[in-house]
């Protein structure tokens, strides 16, 4: 397909002043590896179009509005596209091609970075987080790739829970599948490109309030307080941890996984959005007592109390599913109240105590100052 004919620089986006750069901010933390952040719009495009996003009122109303129209006026093929996206979660798993990839900073610098590279390398990124934690399928993708279709029922043997995920479909005809993403982006950067400075700028002042965090924390500590809630504990070989925040994954963090990095696009601080009702109340509010309005989110904290427990041990003890116990683990760490700390594979939930006197504390200062 043609390249968008109104294709800017990513240092001069149209209407806008000149872009800032791309942030590489090496705080050197613990453990052999390095925090990085990256601060590009690029994810943003991307994370608009997963199913998360606009999901909760953590976004504020105007954009929730925005990703719904804007959605609803793609051509009828990008909309049936967009659908068989939300599936898969291919969105957010292309985010892994933009990381090792600098250049890439705009909607309009991803689209034709898509349209050079070919299905290999898109599918490839797409595929990563599996190969990191089943390496052994590496010659088997790279075998499907090339067009070896027994191989694609090898490697739906060596990654069973990626065929119940539907994303090894992905792999039937990978040439189809780079048009469809290539289809869909193109679509859709007509859609972003007017917000995109304003995106932008909302993830640069962002960066810039947490510069006493970089100037006070490190490693783990870091991390944790950026992503609001996620402790990642060092594994070996991975040497570089990158922040990229984000505007569109609000409330929400999006892991992604490399042979060597990892990766966060957190939601972007409270302070970094331009709210100016007066008497509305701290969204740090609203998220506390909302994830306190629920009898099965009591009783998790109620079990986290007495001490920190996995994901199984707490849908065993509340007889539900680990979706559903994962979706309400997901709301209380929103809200400040637990902690997930992710080793390699191994991952486990903490109470934050100090979080409950806390949040009277917000709600008194809120009310009478």
């Amino acid at each position: 397909m043609a390249r968008p004919s109104n294709r800017r620089s990513a240092a001069t986006p149209s209407g806008d002043a000149p872009a800032r750069p791309a942030v590489r901010d090496f705080t050197g933390g613990s453990g052999g590896h390095t925090i990085e952040w990256d601060v590009r719009p690029v994810y943003d495009f991307l994370f608009s179009l997963s199913g998360e996003a606009g999901a909760s009122d953590d976004l504020p109303a105007d954009d929730r509005r925005w990703l719904t129209e804007s959605r609803a006026a793609l051509p009828e093929a990008a909309r049936a596209l967009f659908q068989r996206m939300l599936e898969t979660d291919l969105a957010v798993h292309l985010a892994s091609y933009v990381v090792e990839r600098r250049d890439i900073t705009t909607a309009d610098d991803l689209v034709a970075a898509f349209e050079a590279a070919g299905p290999a390398p898109l599918l490839r990124s797409m595929f990563s987080e599996a190969l990191t934690a089943q390496p052994a399928a590496e010659p088997l993708l790279e075998r499907v790739l090339g067009g070896d279709r027994e191989a694609l029922r090898e490697l739906e043997v060596a990654l069973p829970e990626w065929k119940k995920k539907e994303r090894l479909g992905l792999l039937e005809d990978p040439a189809a599948t780079h048009a469809e993403i290539l289809a869909l982006t193109q679509a859709w950067a007509d859609a972003y490109r007017p917000i995109e400075g304003r995106i932008r700028d909302i993830l640069v002042r962002d960066y810039d309030l947490r510069a006493p965090d970089r100037a006070t924390l490190a490693g783990p500590d870091l991390i944790e307080r950026t992503t609001g809630g996620v402790r990642w504990l060092p594994e070996p070989g991975v040497r570089r941890v990158v922040l990229a925040p984000s505007y569109f994954s609000r409330p929400y963090n999006f892991l992604l996984a490399g042979s060597d990095w990892r990766f966060f696009g957190y939601p972007v601080a409270d302070d970094a959005l331009d709210l100016l009702d007066p008497l509305a109340a701290p969204l740090s509010v609203l998220r506390f007592h909302r994830a306190l309005g629920d009898g099965t989110r009591l009783r998790i904290l109620k079990l986290l109390a007495g001490g920190d427990l996995y994901l199984t041990e707490i849908a065993q003890q509340l007889d539900l599913s680990k979706p559903t116990i994962k979706h309400h683990l997901s709301q209380l760490r929103v809200a400040g109240l637990v902690t997930v700390v992710e080793s390699g594979a191994v991952v486990y939930y903490n109470l934050k105590r100090e979080r409950l006197d806390d949040a009277a504390h917000e709600i008194k200062r809120f009310l009478i100052g």
